[in-house]
């Protein structure tokens, strides 16, 4: 079984284009430290289209944390704008990127879309 950070970025080749994110262009890489370097992932956006793969190369945004926190973040257990504050993550370049990238995150475990609540009262 793949580990969660790459579970997540796989799973966004396989998603199709995201209405939300039609208008964003720009590239953005993680670097994730642990204990034998760090390994680095590459996340193009582009008129609603992602897609992830492994490398290092520049972009226009650049998250770092260590990879062990970013699984956390990946499950949903960890949120990455409290992560920015507490200096858990750090973000050079674009921060409009890091905000888009937050969209593609999954919510914190247990919870539930909105929309569903308001689908089941209007069904009743």
């Amino acid at each position: 079984m793949a580990d969660p950070t790459t579970e997540f970025f796989d799973g966004l080749g396989h998603r199709g284009p995201d209405p939300m994110l039609t208008k964003v262009r720009g590239t953005v890489r993680f670097d994730l430290g642990h204990r034998d370097g760090t390994d680095h992932w590459v996340l193009v956006m582009s008129e609603g289209n992602i897609s992830a793969s492994r490398g290092e190369r520049p972009a226009d945004c650049v998250i770092s944390t260590e990879l062990r926190f970013f699984d956390r973040v990946t499950t949903g257990d960890a949120n990455p704008i409290a992560a920015l504050l507490r200096n858990e993550i750090t973000v050079e370049g674009n921060l409009i990127l890091f905000h888009y990238f937050q969209r593609l995150l999954p919510g914190p475990p247990g919870a539930h879309d909105p929309r569903e609540m308001v689908r089941e009262r209007r069904g009743k």
